[in-house]
């Protein structure tokens, strides 16, 4: 609606206030009358029984970012409940923040990682993201694995190799946390995973003690294992936070890297 303001305040664009009054009003009593119209029209072309298509405004927004069908964020100005906000307040749906197999630490970084997206500089979101970084790198495994539901151990446990091929990476790590724990004599001590059960999931630096890339646990990851300090960190950072900023990022032209330029070599 960017074409309509700038025409209707000739470029002299008012605050935000004056802006939303004037598109909630378009959309009451211009576009939403205009839009129903037509639908009666295809309604009778139709042949239709009943006139059931309906529309409404939904939010406005002064900005707002796409990556893919149904996964965006806005900042919204007025939602449905008509109430206009003095602040943008952030709208996200189907980004990584909302999901509950990423985890918990990492969903809240996002969601600071895109108020900044939205409301500021992209040299500040690159320092926001090394800064974020040193954070992750002294959290605890059991903050930073990634929560998953853990399907199908009979079906894809093998005796002879413990997993079979194929075998998605949950479900493989908990198959071999069972064998681990039963090869030390844990079992007293921690309870294996059953199938369905909730787990958390880590990858791991390769050799180390289980000679997998990869290792599950409930909750905790048994130390008598020796498998913590084979956590990769910087693999769970780049799958967990990096991969879905670079989503956004990308779709807007941004890096999440600083970029030396020929002049700033003369700066």
């Amino acid at each position: 609606m960017d074409t309509l303001v700038d025409k209707t305040f000739k470029g002299n664009v008012p605050d935000n206030t004056k802006v939303v009054k004037f598109l909630d009003k378009a959309c009451r009593e211009v576009i939403n009358p205009f839009i129903q119209k037509e639908y009666e029209e295809l309604a009778t072309l139709m042949n239709a029984f009943d006139q059931k298509m309906n529309m409404k405004r939904e939010s406005i927004c002064c900005k707002g970012i796409w990556t893919a069908k149904k996964r965006y964020m806005l900042n919204v100005l007025m939602g449905e409940d008509n109430v206009i906000l003095k602040e943008p307040e952030i709208k996200i749906s189907g980004i990584e923040t909302t999901r509950s197999s990423t985890p918990f630490i990492v969903r809240e970084g996002l969601k600071k990682a895109i108020l900044l997206i939205m409301n500021s500089t992209e040299s500040e979101l690159i320092k926001y993201k090394d800064d974020f970084k040193k954070q992750f790198d002294k959290l605890p495994v059991e903050s930073i694995a990634f929560p998953r539901g853990c399907n199908g151990m009979t079906e894809y446990k093998d005796s002879a190799r413990i997993f079979k091929k194929s075998t998605p990476i949950a479900v493989k790590g908990a198959l071999l946390l069972n064998h681990h724990i039963r090869l030390h004599k844990l079992t007293k001590k921690y309870a294996t995973i059953k199938d369905g059960e909730k787990v958390k999931f880590t990858y791991l630096i390769v050799p180390n003690p289980v000679g997998e890339h990869v290792i599950s646990f409930q909750n905790i990851l048994p130390p008598e294992l020796d498998l913590h300090r084979f956590i990769d960190y910087n693999k769970q950072f780049e799958k967990s936070f990096v991969e879905p900023l670079l989503t956004i990022v990308n779709t807007i032209g941004w890096s999440l890297e600083e970029h030396s330029s020929l002049e700033s070599l003369f700066e």
